[in-house]
This record gives structure tokens, sequence and C-alpha cells, in this order.
């Protein structure tokens, strides 16, 4: 009986051993399939970048470090179809068993792959509000920033020249937004005059409108623009004043000095509406530039901003975007996002030439338009106009992505950190050279991957 007893031990500690390492491979299988789906995932987010298989491995080995329970774990193998929609990521590891070896079975051999694939049926209008003030030039922050937001285009439209929902539109905002020249129809009638710019013409900004139009999305039929024209200095001040015109001698080329004249100064560049088109997008990024005198008003970017995604401006853009956009709120087929940046402060631009500061969307500092004559308690109340339509926009159904760039202050940092539609979805760059990951990160989140398996 006892040697019988000694005969059946062996195999009795086999299947016991065998257990044991069949629950160690599920722990390890359980685990690189997770790491698997996240490593997919991640380069499906940046699927059109140099990162593609850096990022791949990041993610894989944050949830999956080589030994774990003893496995041998390589680096995963990553793949991006030719289409550049679907990316596989394909993982295995070598796990030394503790018992099975009684069987002949040293190493445990697990495999694990995965895809990402672009998800198909829900679109988005997306309006990139981006700070072009003068300030922009410090540190090529302008440069980081026209590659940052290429990098976030490239991203959503991937290798399509078109995607028919996906519709972006750009607002660059300085002290005030330029809708067009073209919108002559959108401005009140007591707007300046073709003589009152001679010898330049209306570069298409305009003031902003009294309040409370200044923090809503009413279309021109309701509250009409008054075209902005920046008042001559000529012969008022010993000096000249901030503005001496004419000579004009801002023609609307960059030039990094606040020294130029004319009836535009300080006017940015033109609003491109909502298009589907990403080279349309991709050229107009490329054509910003920093834009000297006025000083910062990022609540008049972001009401731009909303103009181009509000069902209320339906069909008054004309082309590029489509008589039936914007669409609605809130449809289970469209989202609709902005993501706003800044490198300053709201605030009056003081050249010292003139007591009041220059003249901005909201004239000059003296005018009282915001209902103060000082420039601490102007910016007091653009932030707190820009804090309640954030609010607004919001309760629309918008999600607010938002950025502050270099050395902003506490209040400003807090203004934007409030106005993003989440904790995460603020970002503070001391440094212009982190625009570009911020920028990937949200592309990642705007795009929306799923996994096939």
């Amino acid at each position: 009986m006892p040697v019988f007893v000694a005969l059946l031990a062996v195999p009795v500690m086999g299947l016991a051993g065998l257990s044991v390492d069949a629950a160690r491979g599920y722990m390890v299988r359980s685990r690189l399939s997770a790491a698997i789906d996240a490593a997919a995932l991640a380069a499906g987010r940046v699927i059109d970048t140099a990162d593609v298989q850096g990022d791949a491995k990041m993610y894989f080995r944050a949830n999956l470090p080589n030994g774990y329970m003893g496995a041998s774990v390589p680096d995963p193998t990553v793949q991006v179809s030719p289409d550049r929609e679907t990316v596989t990521v394909k993982g295995s590891a070598a796990l030394p068993t503790a018992f099975m070896g009684v069987f002949g079975i040293d190493t445990m051999q697990i495999a694990v792959e995965n895809r990402a694939r672009r998800a198909q049926g829900i679109g988005l209008e997306l309006a990139l509000v981006l700070d072009t003030t003068g300030s922009m030039a410090t540190d090529d922050r302008i440069g980081k920033l026209r590659g940052a937001a290429s990098s976030l285009v490239e991203i959503l439209y991937g290798t399509k020249a078109s995607r028919t929902n996906l519709w972006v539109s750009v607002v660059p905002y300085t002290a005030e937004v330029n809708l067009g020249p073209t919108r002559t129809g959108w401005l009140t009638a007591d707007s300046p005059g073709a003589a009152q710019y001679s010898p330049s013409t209306w570069r298409g900004c305009v003031e902003a409108r009294p309040s409370p139009y200044d923090e809503d999305d009413a279309p021109p039929a309701v509250a009409k623009f008054k075209a902005f024209l920046y008042p001559s200095s000529l012969g008022k001040y010993a000096d000249g004043g901030d503005n001496p015109w004419p000579p004009v001698s801002d023609s609307g080329a960059y030039t990094n000095d606040n020294d130029r004249t004319g009836p535009n100064l300080g006017c940015g560049f033109p609003v491109l509406p909502l298009t589907n088109v990403k080279q349309t997008v991709l050229d107009k990024i490329a054509g910003l530039r920093a834009v000297n005198r006025g000083g910062t008003m990022a609540n008049l970017g972001l009401q731009a901003g909303w103009f181009t995604l509000s069902p209320r401006w339906r069909g008054l853009w004309g082309d590029p975007t489509p008589a039936g956009m914007p669409l609605d709120y809130r449809l289970a087929e469209m989202r609709k996002a902005v993501v706003l940046v800044t490198d300053g402060n709201n605030e009056w631009f003081d050249y010292g030439k003139q007591p009041t500061g220059d003249y901005t969307a909201y004239g000059r500092i003296g005018d009282g338009r915001l209902g103060t004559t000082t420039f601490s308690q102007a910016t007091t109340m653009l932030n707190t106009r820009m804090s309640r339509l954030c609010q607004t926009m919001k309760d629309a159904g918008i999600t607010m992505y938002t950025i502050t760039i270099g050395q902003t202050n506490t209040a400003t940092r807090d203004l934007y950190r409030g106005c993003a539609s989440q904790p995460n979805f603020y970002w503070d760059s001391p440094a212009p050279d982190q625009l570009a990951s911020i920028f990937n990160q949200i592309g990642a989140q705007l795009t929306l991957l799923r996994l096939e398996q």
C-alpha cells in the first residue's frame, strides 16, 4: 500500500502544480491582454505621427513590465494599415512553469493581439481659437502653436483629404476678431465708410457688440457689428500719439514691432469658418503670425469660435461652410468642441504715447465701455465676461479644451482651468515646446477609437 500511494503522489502533485501554473498563466495573459489593448488605443490616437511605435510601447510597458511573475515579455510589434485607419498590436510572453516540468512543459507561451480602428459615424465640429497677439512672437510661441495645431489636424484627418463628418474652423484673435472684409452686410449703419480708411481699406475686424451681445451667439440679424477703425492720432499729440496716420505703414504683412500706423492697426487674420478639407485648415494655420498692438481679449475670440459652431449661425458663413451647418447641439452623431489657447492675460496694451491705452474692440480704456476706466478693473471685467461665456457654451453642449502658454498669472490660469469642461481638459504650458504634446493629447481625446476584439 505505501508503494502504491507513493506512485499516486507524482500525478497528484503534477495535477496540483498544473492548477498553480494555469492560474499564473491566466494572470499573465490577462495583464498582457490589457497591455495590448492600451497599446493599440495609444497607437491609434497618434496613428499619423512618428510616435506610433514609441507611444504603443510606452503604454504597453506601463501595463506590463518585463519580468512580470517571472515571464519574459519582449516589446510588442506595431503595424499600421496602408490606409492608416487601423493599427494592429501583437505581444507575447514566455512564462517559466513551476510544476508543469513534471510533464515535460518548462515554459508556457502566451500570445495576444488586437486592433484599434477609427470609429465611424460620430462626427465633430471643432473650433480652434488661437491667440495671435504680439507676445506670441516671444520664444517663437506662434511657430510652435502652428506646428502643434497642425499636428492635431493631421491626427484627426489621418491620410484623408477630407472627412464627411469632421469640420474644423480656425479663429485667430487679438484685441478684436476679424470676421472677414466681405461681411459688409453684418455691419451697423454707423460703421465707418470706405473713405474713413483711405488710403487703406477695411480689413474685416469688428468692435465688440454692446452688452449683453458681447457674451452670446446672436447672429447679425439680431445684433450687427460695428467695423473696427483705429482712429488716427495725427496732429493730436506733440509726439504724434500712438497711431499717427496717414501715412499708413500697416499693410497687414507680419512685422514684429509696435511702430506701424493705419486704420486697421492690431487687426489680425480673418476667421476660417467650418470646413471639412484638411489642406484648407492646414494652410490657414500655416499663415498665422503674431500681430502687434491692442492687447489680448480672449473672450471675443471665444465668442467668435462659438459663432462658427452655433446653429443660430446656420447658413450665414457661406463657402466653405455648407448651408445646413453648423448642426444642432447634442446630436448623437455630431459633437462640438473648442480648443482655446492664450499666452497672456486679458488686458489692454498701453503703448505709452496716449493716456488711455491702445484702441481695441472696446475702444480705448478711457471710453468706459466695460464700466470702468482703469486697466486692472477692465481685466477683471473681461475675465468675468469670458467666464460667463465659457459656462454658457458648456451648458449648450460644447466641450471646452483650454491651454495657457508662458508666464500667465494665477487669475488667468484659474480662468482657463474653470473654462475647461473637465480639470484634465486644461493644460498650462510655461514652455511653448510642450504644446505639441498637449495638442497630441487633445487629438487622442477627440479621436474616437474602438478595439476590434
